[in-house]
């Protein structure tokens, strides 16, 4: 099966497998999810996306809203028939993973949360502060260049290179943190009827302290820890979370 792209998104795998929809965390792009794209598009229907104001997207504003309508314009491009799709989010990735089955619970098999425990409605309003002075004093080319040399000291030479050749966007983060201080997400978690894996990095401090009362607010949650990661755990061990996304999606498949 040849691969469909899209300018915003990439789908590859077999129609009809399960789908697994990837979704990037903030300033980042779909280009994130590489490692998991190559290892599990055999067997699934894989999907990764740029949300609105990130990669290809770079030039639209940042909503929640619209980000959980292009998760729902993905889904109806990835299965053959209308099947459910395994949705994989990464921090931000995560929060617009919540939004998208709550509204859209008819379209979610499961979800995998990575990095997403965080209650931004206090400290959104911070961060996107924070943000926006820093792009005024410092600049987002500076920024970028701080970001590339910190991939390139964190990552493997072939990872790295990936993620500074799709770029960064980190004009986006006002809005993004400005959005996330807007919303309760777990009441939203407390609303979805699907399987969900809080996936967290075992040096991931702010979404180690929170995790339980994440866990706590899912219908059907377990929790999982990635040893040796941080925050970036999908790039930092992709071989770990690459097995918790098979192990979920072929669980979810024999269903």
């Amino acid at each position: 099966m040849r691969p469909t792209s899209a300018a915003s998104f990439d789908i590859d795998g077999p129609v009809g497998a399960l789908p697994i929809i990837f979704i990037h965390g903030a300033a980042w792009t779909r280009a994130q999810w590489a490692p998991q794209k190559r290892a599990l598009s055999e067997a699934f229907r894989v999907a990764a996306l740029d949300l609105p104001g990130h990669g290809a997207r770079a030039g639209e504003p940042f909503h929640l809203a619209s980000a959980a309508q292009a998760v729902t314009e993905v889904i109806a491009q990835a299965p053959a028939s209308g099947a459910r799709a395994l949705v994989v989010g990464h921090s931000l990735g995560g929060y617009v993973a919540m939004a998208h089955a709550a509204a859209h619970p008819e379209q979610v098999a499961g979800l995998l949360l990575a990095g997403s425990c965080v209650d931004y409605r206090l400290l959104g309003r911070i961060s996107a502060l924070d943000a926006w002075l820093s792009l005024r004093v410092v600049g987002e080319r500076r920024i970028v260049t701080m970001q590339e040399k910190s991939v390139r000291e964190s990552l493997p030479p072939d990872l790295a290179e990936t993620q500074i050749a799709a770029g960064f966007t980190f004009g986006a983060l006002p809005a993004v943190y400005g959005e996330l201080a807007r919303h309760d997400f777990r009441a939203l978690l407390r609303t979805i009827p699907r399987p969900i894996l809080l996936l967290n990095g075992a040096r991931d401090r702010p979404n180690r302290r929170a995790e339980r009362r994440s866990l706590a607010a899912c219908q059907q949650g377990t929790l999982a820890i990635i040893a040796g990661a941080g925050h970036l755990c999908n790039l930092e061990q992709p071989e770990a979370f690459t097995a918790h996304v098979r192990a979920m999606g072929q669980n979810l498949s024999s269903r």
